[in-house]
């Protein structure tokens, strides 16, 4: 996602223009564009006025490799690509409803994400300030230590509220952390969308989501695995170019390098940089590890790291417990685990005086029914209805045998008594 840097990109010189042009209006005229930002291969981004008035940063997803603009509306090149590209779309709005859940001051917010020109769209804070790129280019706004360590410090609680979210950024760099008018960092255009759509795209799995000498070397390899050190050695790499004016060197370089059994081209901050504790120097370089185990494991890890003295958590995280609240806890638990253990003994005290009962024999049904002998059963089941007492429907609950399942409209067969009775007629005819 992005937010609106003060850096406009010229139009191509020739061939369609595939932005959206100033005045278009979006979501049925909630959002009206304003001027076209920026481009990347994965998204357009706009200056936009939403429908009070407000500024705001659209960003479309147009995965420009896929895609292309017909009118107002967004069409795969080919059928063939006409799958990947509805399939990118998702993962944009999935992406940016998962985002739209991080409320913290150091990450932009998502005010709404929606369908349009058969794209998706999200509408983003816009963040009025500079880039730390644009800071590290101009030698007129060359931060203090002092104020390099509390943009960093501010930073990483970002970050580890996005990690304690399961989330990663995935493209920390100079230019997607923002300083606003008051001095406070916002981390801006998340690449965890992009690089999803490269694994599920095979025309955008030719594209590699990295940055040199920002990017870890695991994010160059497909199938590696990734996680909250693969931002921090970004997060650090940033800060290593903040504070020495040179981005660190390329993570592959380097690990070609150790592959070799050679030095290592990267050059340590600790004792090198004058004006900062060693131990925030330390720190990055420890997050600068090509290793990723050798890296801190997570932000906090780091912020422990080079922190000699309690700070304020930022609004977003939780708030440390102190010392009433955790003996408050403590006894809680105590109390619940003594109510557990007493209603166990209740429960257990009843059952031994509770007399037990012995078990019920089961009903023993009928095995098999009888069947008639002889051919006229019509003339043996009316001499058996003569002498057949049961109520009416009983026959529909007479026993069936398991062997033989019972058969619809089949005529009811006699009794015991009703065999006895034919056979005697029977016999009494016989010459």
């Amino acid at each position: 996602m992005n937010a609106a840097p003060h850096i406009t990109m010229p139009l191509p010189p020739d061939g369609p223009a595939e932005e959206l042009q100033p005045g278009t209006e979006l979501l049925h005229g909630q959002y009206r564009i304003e001027r076209f930002l920026n481009s990347g291969g994965f998204g357009l981004t706009y200056l936009a006025r939403d429908s009070l008035d407000r500024t705001v940063v659209i960003k479309e997803c147009f995965p420009e490799s896929l895609c292309m603009r017909a009118g107002l509306d967004v069409h795969a090149r080919s059928r063939s690509y006409s799958r990947e590209f509805h399939s990118i779309v998702t993962l944009f709005i999935d992406e940016a409803r998962r985002l739209a859940r991080l409320n913290h001051p150091g990450i932009v917010g998502v005010h709404q994400v929606f369908s349009d020109n058969t794209t998706a769209y999200m509408a983003l804070d816009y963040i009025e300030g500079k880039s730390l790129l644009e800071i590290i280019e101009d030698p007129r706004e060359t931060p203090s230590p002092e104020a390099v360590q509390e943009i960093l410090i501010k930073v990483l609680d970002a970050v580890a509220f996005v990690h304690d979210n399961s989330l990663l950024h995935r493209d920390i760099s100079p230019d997607n952390i923002l300083i606003d008018l008051t001095g406070n960092p916002v981390l801006i255009d998340f690449g965890a969308a992009r690089e999803r759509a490269t694994r599920s795209s095979r025309v955008l799995s030719r594209m590699q989501v990295v940055k040199d000498g920002y990017s870890p070397q695991e994010f160059y390899v497909a199938g590696i695995r990734q996680g909250p050190p693969s931002d921090l050695y970004a997060l650090a790499a940033t800060f290593h170019h903040l504070i020495t004016g040179e981005a660190p060197p390329d993570s592959q370089r380097r690990m070609a390098a150790l592959a070799a059994n050679e030095r290592d081209p990267y050059q340590l901050l600790k004792g090198r940089v004058p004006g900062y504790a060693p131990a925030f120097l330390g720190a990055i370089d420890k997050a600068l590890n090509v290793v990723p185990k050798e890296r801190p494991q997570s932000a906090h890890e780091w912020l422990a790291m080079m922190e000699t003295g309690p700070r304020q958590v930022t609004e977003g995280r939780v708030l440390e417990m102190d010392e009433d609240v955790m003996m408050s806890i403590s006894r809680l638990v105590e109390e619940t685990n003594r109510a557990v253990m007493e209603a166990r003994q209740r429960s257990d005290h009843e059952g031994r005086a509770k007399p037990i009962e012995p078990p019920k024999l089961p009903e023993r049904k009928p095995t098999f029914a009888w069947r008639s002998l002889y051919d006229d059963e019509e003339e043996d089941a009316g001499v058996a209805s003569q002498f057949d007492t049961s109520p009416p429907g009983a026959e529909a609950e007479s026993a069936v045998s398991p062997r033989r399942p019972k058969r619809r409209g089949h005529r009811p067969r006699p009794g015991r008594f009703g065999l006895l009775l034919g056979l005697a007629r029977r016999l009494a005819a016989r010459p």
